[in-house]
């Protein structure tokens, strides 16, 4: 079955994709209409938001602070704060933050969005949940929109990511050093073992602990825990 979409079906489906892109959509999800202009991340299209939906369901996000790596849309993020919890969202992609900012009044929730390189306009400070749609494929990007996809040659992205994360922890001691709930939406595409030699090698472990198959492809949600 997944050779059948990868090889007979997927092909077809991406052609569709890049034509139905090139123009402004409008996507509903979790009660939530949102805008997706050309050049911003399509969370229907590319099936990796609405499982990371599907995972989040039963998650109490009231009174929690939330932070949302590469909110594209809004989704993620708006979702977080119609569940009631005060949202932090960030994206490199100057039309990105220009979108969720719009979603947000759409959808009339109040989410914080800035421009920022992972953690780079943000200072220290603790998150109750970290919620990352990151990109994984290993190649330079060359412009803004390609940041939701490629993640450097060598998986800089998670160098990055994992080297600037410890100080956004709730701290609670050394017997159990945080209990901030760190969870990535990521595909059978990407290289699971790379990422987790890069986590290990800041003090992260990282293991799957949902997944979900569509058109074949598996999905997963890895959770690092430090």
């Amino acid at each position: 079955m997944r050779a059948f979409f990868r090889y007979a079906w997927l092909p077809f489906y991406r052609r569709w994709a890049l034509w139905y892109v090139q123009r402004e959509r409008f996507y509903t999800a979790a009660g939530l209409r949102l805008s997706v202009p050309p050049g911003v991340f399509h969370p229907g299209i590319y099936f990796s938001s609405p499982i990371f939906i599907s995972f989040l369901q039963s998650i109490d996000f009231q009174d929690k602070k939330v932070l949302d790596i590469g909110t594209g849309t809004g989704l993620l993020a708006l979702f977080a704060a119609k569940k009631g919890a005060k949202v932090t969202a960030l994206d490199l992609n100057p039309l990105a933050v220009e979108t969720a900012v719009r979603n947000a009044k759409i959808n009339d929730l109040p989410i914080a969005v800035l421009k920022s390189d992972l953690f780079d306009a943000i200072p220290p400070q603790s998150f109750d949940f970290i919620l990352i749609n990151p990109p994984y494929y290993p190649r330079r990007p060359q412009n803004f929109s390609e940041h939701a996809f490629f993640a450097g040659e060598n998986l800089e992205y998670f160098e990055k990511l994992f080297a600037q994360l410890p100080v956004y922890l709730v701290w609670q001691g050394p017997n159990n050093p945080t209990n901030t709930c760190i969870w990535m939406i990521l595909s059978e595409d990407c290289n699971f073992l790379k990422m987790k030699e890069i986590a290990a090698k800041h003090g992260f472990h990282l293991q799957v602990v949902f997944e979900k198959k569509k058109w074949g492809e598996r999905f997963f949600v890895a959770q690092a825990s430090y």
